[in-house]
């Protein structure tokens, strides 16, 4: 123990006989300086290379991807703007061709309307000219049938005047004429 004791006493005296700023220690503080600037450096490139360049690595692929997604979203904006665009185009032009069938499909409708009136007054001219016809027909007919009846009734009141004087033929043919003279007048009328 005393060894170590007089060990620590020659160390005290040696160091208060050097100071701070000797030689020795000069040379002792920049060997320290010089290793601590080599460990600092050393210590640099280790993390540069393991991991500033990694993470810068991934930073960089990060913020390419984000400004990726920025561009795509820009152009899905675009895009849905033109599509919103093309879209009230579209509802317009629908719009325009609906209000367009709507008004070919009217007139389609009034054309055919027109069609079926001119059909019906057609049809109808049809029926009643030939309701015309028959009953011009039927008064011909009634007409014919009311001479022969007229001259029947001639020859009969004639028989009972005149007697047996005149034959029944011959006076039948003169009712028959006198009738038709008088009622032909009529019948062409009629006929006209």
């Amino acid at each position: 123990m005393i060894n170590m004791y007089s060990m620590i006493l020659l160390a005290e005296d040696a160091a208060e006989e050097s100071s701070l700023f000797s030689a020795d220690q000069m040379g002792g503080y920049a060997a320290t300086i010089l290793l601590t600037v080599f460990n600092v450096i050393l210590v640099y490139i280790f993390f540069k290379l393991v991991l500033f360049k990694p993470i810068l690595g991934v930073i960089k692929k990060r913020e390419e991807q984000i400004n990726a997604n920025v561009e795509n979203a820009a152009k899905s904006e675009t895009e849905a703007a033109a599509n919103a665009e093309q879209s009230k185009q579209a509802i317009a032009d629908a719009r325009a061709e609906a209000s367009q069938i709507l008004e070919d499909a009217r007139a389609d409708a009034e054309d055919q309307a027109k069609i079926i009136k001119m059909k019906a007054k057609e049809e109808a001219d049809e029926i009643l000219e030939r309701a015309q016809s028959e009953v011009l027909r039927m008064k011909k007919v009634s007409i014919e049938q009311m001479k022969d009846e007229i001259s029947d009734l001639a020859v009969e009141v004639a028989g009972r005047v005149i007697g047996d004087v005149v034959e029944h033929d011959k006076l039948k043919d003169l009712a028959v004429k006198h009738t038709e003279e008088m009622i032909g007048e009529e019948v062409d009328s009629l006929g006209e």
